[in-house]
């Protein structure tokens, strides 16, 4: 990832600028000409009813056309109604389609997705984590990266189109226009003086923004976890066994400090005081010049008011300008977090082999000399691991907390790539197979597994569309199915009350049936389950065990689990320690070694029933 405290030159950030659009023109194509056209209407509204207006008060004081005065009439009634008309219609399609809300759902989907489809060793990386967290910061808590492109981006159009308007109406004025040369290069001077101020305290702004975020993300990230522990039913319990209601109360005082705000608008609302006092001064002079000039004759009354509007219009669209393209500027920096996490590299090799169908007694796989480090670790999770998974057999994969054995199983499913040596399917590397029909071979159950606030079918099926029959038939094998008869709902019985008041609470041992039971439902021709059964007492533990062993028939698979006796059934046990492979036998033969690893742990946990 980028080192987000690096400064960003001019073209990075107008670089990062042009990034931003090109995403929300990806989330929402039409938003942007509708965007334009809308401003377009809006800028043009104004000083279309100033023209006219000009025209008609140079009648009534001079020829006094009725003709010319209907007409001109005419024609600001009927185009402010048609522009007005065609406004509406554009607000309610830019309101319905392109809203914050709606933006905001589209940017979380497009990370959800980058998220999905992006190699395993980024999700587990912290510094990912910590951008992703940084984002929903910036666009809830500060309206700030990729919304604040979506929203400052109208204001500039507008304001970009009324300058361009404004500036018809000066350099297309007659004789008569209100003031002379040398009274609009003095106003003129005027104002450049205050842009040239105005535009040197809009780069100041940055730094001020940047260290105003940076305090109000510490205390939103701190606010938006604290909220979640105190909504939690776990953390109720704690609460009050503990007394942590005033420990909870200093936190959500301390982190919702209202100092970074109140610095960060003291110093824009002088910004924006200065801004208007220019304006007025403007302003003020264009007035001062004009009734001075209509008073020594040289000016006509329709030419004051379109000079004074159009010069008050030009004046009010390039400080608006400034403000906005000073937004959009200093917004760039918080625009890389985003063009970071959706440009992360895949690091994993994608091969395109296919994936030869199962052989009759299935897959073999093989580690050979296989070491392994995870980024940024100064140390090996796994050493010079030599080890074959034989087809049709059971392997019981048992040591320590950290011996690797979860290691192991990211590699073999290909969340990570072995850092030394190689992994074989059938005698060839599995970086040379395509990914996805490499991935499809294995049903896994992880120790931290996730079940959705969905229907208990469609967590099974892991989707919407499935077979009634053969998920309950998994749900039976998992051994849920006396759970199951006790929801009136059935499969369609909502898990949580996360979203469904209705929703039912299961416990950690009914969790983990369902994934077991996802697990069976896939019917992948590899079967891994990496201690999906803690939260189980000892007996049931060995009873999913054994039952796995006969429902899943011929498939390769392999157990991990801390308690050695439910994986005394295997054919084959591998003992691991500090990321080595130190045994490797049947239960009995490495129970007979009264000096090996496993005899140690058989020991400590067989006293324990004895």
């Amino acid at each position: 990832m980028t080192d987000t405290s690096s400064k960003l030159t001019f073209r990075e950030t107008i670089g990062l600028i042009g990034y931003g659009y090109k995403l929300i023109n990806k989330m929402t194509p039409a938003y942007i000409p509708t965007m334009i056209i809308r401003a377009l209407i809006i800028a043009a509204q104004p000083l279309m009813v100033l023209f006219f207006s000009a025209r008609i008060l140079n009648e009534l004081a001079g020829a006094q056309d009725v003709r010319a005065i209907i007409i001109y009439a005419g024609l600001t009634v009927g185009l402010t109604f048609v522009l007005s008309v065609l406004r509406a219609i554009l607000t309610r399609e830019i309101e319905t389609t392109s809203n914050f809300e709606r933006l905001f759902h589209l940017m979380q989907m497009m990370q959800a997705e980058r998220f999905m489809r992006m190699d395993f060793v980024h999700a587990e990386d912290s510094k990912v984590s910590e951008v992703l967290a940084r984002m929903d910061t910036q666009a809830m808590g500060n309206g700030l990266g990729l919304m604040n492109i979506f929203f400052v981006s109208a204001m500039l159009a507008e304001q970009l189109f009324s300058l361009i308007f404004a500036i018809l109406l000066m350099t297309g004025l007659s004789a008569g226009g209100g003031i002379t040369g040398l009274q609009t290069a003095i106003l003129s001077g005027v104002f450049g003086i205050g842009l040239i101020i105005n535009i040197k305290y809009r780069l100041k702004q940055q730094v001020v923004l940047e260290n105003m975020f940076k305090e109000n993300m510490k205390a939103n990230t701190a606010g938006k976890y604290y909220r979640t522990y105190i909504q939690a039913g776990e953390a109720a319990k704690d609460v009050r066994i503990y007394n942590q209601n005033e420990a909870l109360s200093d936190i959500f005082r301390n982190s919702f400090s209202a100092k970074a705000w109140l610095s960060f608008f003291f110093f824009d609302g002088r910004i924006g005081g200065f801004s208007l006092a220019m304006l007025s001064i403007v302003g003020g002079g264009f007035y001062l010049f004009a009734g001075h000039n209509a008073l020594g004759g040289t000016a006509t009354i329709g030419g004051i008011v379109q000079t004074v509007g159009a010069a008050m219009a030009m004046a009010t669209a390039i400080g608006t300008l400034v403000t906005a393209c000073g937004q959009l500027y200093n917004n760039g920096a918080f625009m890389r977090p985003m063009r970071d996490f959706m440009t992360l590299p895949d690091v994993l090799v994608k091969g395109t082999r296919p994936v030869p169908p199962p052989p009759a007694k299935g897959y073999q796989f093989e580690f050979r000399n296989v070491s392994f480090r995870y980024p940024a670790a100064e140390d090996y999770a796994l050493s010079k691991l030599n080890l074959k998974i034989n087809a049709g057999q059971r392997m019981a994969v048992v040591g320590l907390n950290g011996s690797g054995k979860t290691t192991m199983i990211k590699l073999l499913c290909r969340l990570y790539d072995p850092t030394e040596g190689e992994i074989l399917l059938d005698g060839v590397n599995i970086k040379e197979y395509n990914y996805e029909e490499y991935v499809a071979l294995f049903s896994v159950v992880f120790q931290d597994y996730l079940l959705f606030p969905l229907w208990l079918g469609e967590n099974v099926a892991a989707g919407d569309n499935y077979d009634e029959k053969r998920v309950k038939t998994c749900l039976d094998e998992a051994g849920f199915l006396e759970r199951l008869n006790t929801m009136e709902a059935g499969l369609q019985t909502v898990l949580f009350k996360t979203f469904d008041e209705d929703g039912t609470q299961i416990s950690g041992g009914e969790a983990q049936k369902i994934a077991l039971a996802r697990a069976l439902y896939k019917d992948a021709p590899m079967v891994v389950f990496d201690e999906p059964t803690a939260a189980l007492d000892p007996i049931a533990e060995y009873e999913v065990y054994t039952t796995f062993d006969k429902t899943i028939g011929d498939k390769t698979a392999v157990f991990i689990s801390h308690r050695l006796s439910s994986c005394r059934f295997c054919h084959d046990i591998a003992v691991f320690d500090s990321g080595r492979l130190v045994q490797r036998g049947s239960h009995e033969s490495l129970l007979a070694d009264k000096h090996g690893l496993y005899h140690e742990l058989w020991d400590a946990q067989a006293k324990h029933y004895v």
